[in-house]
């Protein structure tokens, strides 16, 4: 085994005049810089100035490759102040505390921030963790006893903080079997409701004074997976599981047509106006201000500095570009190599999430989003203009279907049609494998519980036989706790649309994570093992030891025959012929996704940072990769 030199490459912009025609020595590793600043707005909130006299307009926006921060808008003249919070990449809890301040909850760490705008200079301060098991906190409600509770993620639970004392509790679970509490909301009876999911749904009153806990919601609605609730502008609660609608009396959901639903208050300042967010871009953000009074409207703006959005998925597209695409908000990227060059292009899609999945068709870029695992496809000769009609690039084809929400795999099968397995809706198991014939622009097929109450994670196709290989997750979707003990490794037959073999290459292995076919062999990452399948024979003939666990889809086969991949440390090359590792290059950073292979280097994600190692030179056409799923 050889080991990569630890020497590497920080490349401080991603256009570097001085840096442009030098030639990035064999074995090192570079760094291309951050492809997408744009951050997602989170929430939004009226709250006061230093003085108290004046209404801010309150900007919480997340950005997933660093940490959130808070932008402060004065709604007349779009003057913005910007305040970075020392930890948690995102809150989506934003509200104003009966204290006159802004607090946020996190996600990833589950803690209760603070910004008192009479304390500007202080900037955004940590309060605590509330829980020691929640990572999530998704909402506050602001209780008549004047403290504020939050409903958690973890094991669906509240959480309380007084201003006046600044004391925090974990109240416990809402929910015994749930892990979201979702919703949170205070009624005029100083209760607190909160709606739970996403397994099986449930509404339930918490009472402050007695610190009781009780489920309202009627048995034969906990048949959904989560029920939603919130304060109607006119105080009440009001209740929303599947398709019924509830409005909150006391301990009891009282049914009601959706029409006599309640919205919440929206953004109003103190002087009757009210405010519309409109459009937010990679530096700068738009909102409105209409005066009922005077029948009248403002367009403002504002501006605001991004650190970077976290890389999700990273591959090989059309002429040997890298394209990618980033976590929250959902943001399509290209990097041209030859140029030194990187575009951020939008979303490609209806939803904000991050694309799981890349492949190319035709010189097309087909890409496979979360959530509802949302195809589109687009064409990198045209212009960038996304809609869902034929005249659209890219082009929304929509949801894949029953079982598919996390789409993870994408792969060309045969006859040209696009094979892409997924993980399950929230609270559910069992994914799905979808067929999906680009020609005729629809799902063909679609397969769920191919492997039973398990997920589909990696694909491969052996272009001999024409056999689809898979590999399997017992990970559910979110909400939802494994039934099966072991992953399985399973082999597809197109013709006669059924599985042809299934079992457990790895016993007690969780996951398949990356596979590939190299030489008429299918190659499968389990743990910290490469399992070499023969589809002829349908058997294991040999197993490699890895230098560490791969990451998800990150297994290629180079035009040097080389196998290579990546595991959280860096970059690994297997001999195929020779049944070993012949390198383990140690990343300068971490390696939080990929995974693009190309005649010249593989290229992963660092957080919001995209990096390459140059592969030693070799001639010949780009690489096969199991990740972008070239065309053959």
């Amino acid at each position: 085994m050889k080991t990569a030199l630890a020497c590497w490459t920080v490349v401080l912009a991603v256009v570097a005049p001085d840096l442009e025609g030098a030639a990035l020595a064999d074995g090192q590793f570079e760094d291309l810089g951050v492809p997408v600043t744009k951050p997602m707005l989170m929430a939004t909130a009226v709250g006061p100035d230093a003085t108290g006299q004046k209404d801010l307009l309150y900007f919480d926006f997340a950005q997933s490759g660093a940490t959130l921060f808070l932008v402060a808008v004065d709604p007349d003249t779009g003057e913005a102040r910007q305040y970075k919070s020392p930890l948690g990449p995102g809150a989506w809890a934003l509200v104003r505390g009966p204290d006159e301040k802004m607090y946020l909850g996190t996600w990833e760490s589950g803690y209760i921030l603070k910004f008192d705008p009479k304390e500007a200079a202080k900037g955004i301060q940590v309060i605590g963790k509330p829980s020691a098991t929640e990572t999530y906190i998704w909402q506050f409600a602001v209780g008549t006893d004047g403290k504020l509770y939050g409903c958690t993620y973890g094991n669906a639970k509240l959480i309380s903080y007084d201003p006046t004392t600044g004391r925090m509790e974990d109240l416990g679970r809402m929910d015994d079997t749930q892990m979201y509490s979702r919703s949170v909301a205070c009624g005029r009876n100083g209760k607190i409701y909160t709606g739970i999911g996403y397994g099986r749904a449930n509404v339930v009153v918490y009472d402050p004074v007695t610190r009781a806990r009780k489920s309202i919601l009627p048995e034969k609605y906990r048949v959904e997976t989560v029920a939603s609730l919130h304060q109607g502008a006119d105080g009440n609660v009001y209740v929303q599981c599947g398709a019924q609608s509830f409005r909150v009396d006391d301990e009891t959901l009282v049914p009601i047509e959706a029409a006599r639903v309640v919205a919440p208050k929206g953004l109003e300042l103190r002087d009757g106006r009210v405010v519309t967010v409109g459009n937010i871009t990679a530096m700068q953000g738009t909102f409105v201000v209409a005066d009922p009074k005077r029948g009248t409207q403002t367009t403002n703006t504002f501006r605001y500095r991004g650190d970077g959005a976290m890389l999700f998925t990273v591959g090989v597209g059309p002429e040997n570009k890298i394209y990618g695409s980033t976590a929250l908000p959902l943001e399509l990227f290209r990097y041209d190599p030859v140029k030194k060059e990187t575009a951020d292009l939008g979303n490609p899609t209806t939803v904000d999430g991050e694309l799981y999945s890349l492949l190319i068709w035709r010189g097309k870029l087909f890409v496979c989003a979360y959530p509802g695992a949302y195809l589109s496809v687009y064409d990198p000769k045209k212009p960038f203009h996304f809609g869902t009609g034929p005249g659209d690039n890219p082009r929304g084809y929509g949801n894949l279907g029953d079982g598919h929400l996390r789409p993870r795999a994408m792969i060309l099968g045969p006859e040209d049609k696009l094979y892409i397995g997924s993980l399950p809706p929230y609270g559910q198991l069992g994914g799905a494998m979808a067929v999906f014939d680009p020609i005729a622009e629809r799902v063909v097929e679609n397969y769920r519980h191919l492997v039973t109450n398990q997920s589909i994670v990696s694909l491969a196709c052996d272009a001999k036989s024409g056999l689809v290989c898979g590999g399997s997750s017992i990970a559910g979707g979110g909400g939802s706790t494994p039934s099966e003990k072991e992953a399985h490794f399973f082999v597809f037959a197109p013709r006669q649309k059924r599985k042809v073999f299934e079992a457990a290459l790895a016993p007690g292995a969780g996951s398949y994570p990356a596979m590939c076919v190299a030489d008429g062999k299918v190659f499968v990452a389990a743990d910290r093992s490469l399992f070499v399948f023969d589809p002829p024979s349908l058997k294991v003939t040999q197993r490699i030891a890895l230098p560490g666990r791969p990451l998800e889809i990150s297994l290629g086969q180079h035009q040097n025959g080389l196998l290579y991949g990546l595991t959280a440390s860096g970059v690994f090359a297997v001999d195929v012929k020779r049944g070993q590792v012949t390198l383990t290059a140690q990343s300068p950073v971490p390696v939080s996704c990929g995974f693009a292979l190309t005649d010249e280097a593989v290229y992963f994600g660092s957080g919001a940072r995209l990096w390459r190692y140059k592969l030693a030179a070799a001639g010949g056409d780009a690489g096969r990769n199991a990740s972008s799923g070239e065309s053959r």
